[in-house]
């Protein structure tokens, strides 16, 4: 029923057909609808193109004739510059004619003679000083040259050198307990000649205070003097006990002349909280204790609380353990000898 109802209509344009409600003979589709109105904004675009093809073509025009009027302009120009320097040069013109009879005077020059002479003497070597060479050119005896400070010149005749002698380097002590094990390749990599670690397993203050004799050498100038003990007094004598070797250990550190640096107590893990407090009371007065006798205190802080770092009888330390502590031991060398 509704197919008989609506009527088929097609389209003026594309001659399409649809189904409508009733039947239209103007009906134009969609599609037919929008190709329209495109054609129509091509057509519009088309115009504007052309327009401004002709605006272009007449903006050239007139560039080419204004370039035509600025060319003859120029040329005029120069050609009125040619004319009134030719009539200038003219005017200046002068005709002059030979004098007869007058000589051409003659202008005569007196020569001046100048005196060339050399203030500077040559620079005597040791050999012509001592003999008192005399020079041909100057006449007069060449005075040695006097030594400046206790750098002395000497002359490549004589043998002599005229470089100085290089600055000794300094050399490095670190003495301590079995903790330093490991370190030695971080501390005494840069200079193997000057720097030395001493290791002594369980050693305590007392034990480096005997050793250090033997490691300051007398013909030591101003050493730098490292040191690491400490952890083994901690684990049965007091704090009094451990002050005093400290005392004793400085008195015989000041005859030696040298920087010195005390490192602080490592940590330990497992020893009970009485061996912890201890630890930490002793680094506190040494740190007063360095500060008042003038040396130097290194405090490793938090850094050894960390895990990984201690070992498992939480004494000793770990390689990754040995690895900072070297490090930061060479750091500090370092740091002291610049």
């Amino acid at each position: 029923m509704d197919a008989e109802r609506s009527a088929v209509v097609t389209c003026t344009g594309c001659a399409m057909f649809v189904f409508l409600p009733q039947d239209r003979s103007d009906f134009v589709c969609t599609k037919c609808k929008l190709i329209s109105i495109l054609e129509e904004k091509i057509q519009g675009l088309e115009k504007r193109v052309s327009t401004l093809h002709s605006i272009k073509e007449n903006e050239e025009f007139l560039d080419r004739r204004q370039d035509r009027l600025q060319r003859a302009q120029c040329c005029e120009d120069s050609e009125q510059a040619a004319q009134r320097g030719q009539k200038t040069s003219e005017d200046n013109w002068r005709h002059v004619t030979s004098r007869r009879g007058k000589s051409m005077r003659q202008v005569h020059v007196q020569e001046t003679h100048i005196q060339m002479s050399n203030r500077f003497h040559v620079l005597s070597t040791g050999t012509s000083a001592e003999s008192g060479v005399n020079d041909a050119s100057e006449g007069t005896e060449q005075k040695e040259t006097p030594l400046i400070g206790r750098h002395e010149m000497h002359s490549p005749r004589d043998g002599g050198s005229t470089t100085t002698t290089p600055k000794r380097r300094r050399r490095v002590v670190v003495v301590g307990d079995s903790l330093l094990r490991g370190t030695e390749s971080s501390i005494c990599r840069p200079d193997r000649e000057n720097r030395e670690v001493c290791c002594l397993p369980g050693a305590r203050i007392h034990d480096v205070t005997e050793r250090l004799p033997r490691l300051i050498k007398p013909s030591d100038r101003y050493p730098f003097l490292l040191l690491h003990v400490g952890t083994n007094d901690t684990a049965k004598n007091d704090l009094e006990r451990i002050t005093a070797d400290y005392v004793a250990l400085g008195r015989r550190i000041k005859a030696f002349e040298a920087q010195v640096v005390f490192s602080s107590i490592l940590p330990v893990a497992g020893k009970g909280r009485g061996r912890d407090r201890r630890i930490v009371e002793v680094n506190e007065w040494l740190r007063r204790w360095c500060r008042r006798e003038g040396f130097g205190f290194f405090d490793h802080g938090m850094v050894f609380q960390e895990e990984g770092v201690l070992g498992r009888d939480g004494l000793h330390l770990t390689k990754r353990g040995k690895s900072i502590f070297g490090s930061r031991l060479a750091n500090l060398v370092r740091r002291a000898l610049n």
